[in-house]
């Protein structure tokens, strides 16, 4: 089975690795890059704050975050508990020398749960892309805590070669990493005619269905959830 995959600029590395440990080959497409804030207020607050000691609590959404962030920060104190989205968000905390608790999925009722009984009294700083997820502040403030939210780095439009891709390569399916990269990519009903459409997770589902595509699969949030998935599929 042969997939194209939309990724951050950025997120490239040991992406076609990974599918290739579950018989996939992948083909990686850039459909968007980031670039530095238009505004840095909020995130010169957030660095300023964890630099003072006044965040009890640091959420990291993305690798690509805690690279961002940790160009501007000049240390965490071991008060600040560093909570990471994904094993690789951690891994990339750790390599800055910090550790870091782990969160598997990446959803508002996931972090309420997770920091139910340590929320209350709070300030919980989040390291983020220009994204907002405004589920996720109420359900924290709900918990009793102070949210900061820094903006480290924005998405943009990458120029892309998606549908030729896919036509010339004789792809099976696609897998969107997110509903930016799928709207970047342009793609239509008429473009993915026969093709399997996988989406990362629902909230990237959801996406691609507001804009008139329904993803034929839905992984669990990550990319290796969607390999197996194809694994499945292409044993079948």
């Amino acid at each position: 089975m042969k997939v194209a995959v939309t990724r951050l600029q950025e997120k490239e590395e040991n992406t076609v690795g990974l599918f290739e440990k579950y018989d996939v080959e992948a083909i990686t497409v850039p459909t968007i890059r980031s670039r530095p804030p238009q505004d840095p207020a909020s995130f010169d607050l957030l660095v300023r704050m964890v630099n003072e000691q006044g965040i009890d609590l640091l959420i990291f959404t993305s690798s690509l975050g805690v690279s961002k962030f940790f160009e501007k920060c000049d240390s965490v104190s071991s008060d600040t508990t560093i909570l990471s989205v994904g094993p690789k968000t951690a891994q990339k905390v750790n390599e800055f020398g910090y550790p870091s608790e782990v969160l598997d999925s990446f959803s508002s009722d996931k972090f309420a749960e997770y920091l139910k009984d340590r929320a209350q009294g709070k300030v919980i700083g989040i390291a983020r892309a220009s994204v907002p997820n405004p589920e996720l502040v109420v359900d924290l403030e709900s918990l009793g805590a102070t949210v900061v939210e820094g903006v480290c780095y924005e998405l943009e439009s990458a120029p892309n070669e998606l549908k030729k891709i896919i036509a010339d390569h004789k792809i099976d399916a696609v897998v969107i990493t997110s509903t930016k990269s799928f709207l970047s990519a342009g793609l239509e009903n008429t473009d993915v005619s026969g093709v399997v459409m996988v989406a990362i997770g629902p909230k990237t589902a959801k996406g691609m269905m507001d804009a008139g595509v329904d993803p034929d699969v839905v992984g669990g949030g990550t990319l290796e959830s969607c390999a197996v998935l194809l694994q499945d599929m292409g044993s079948k």
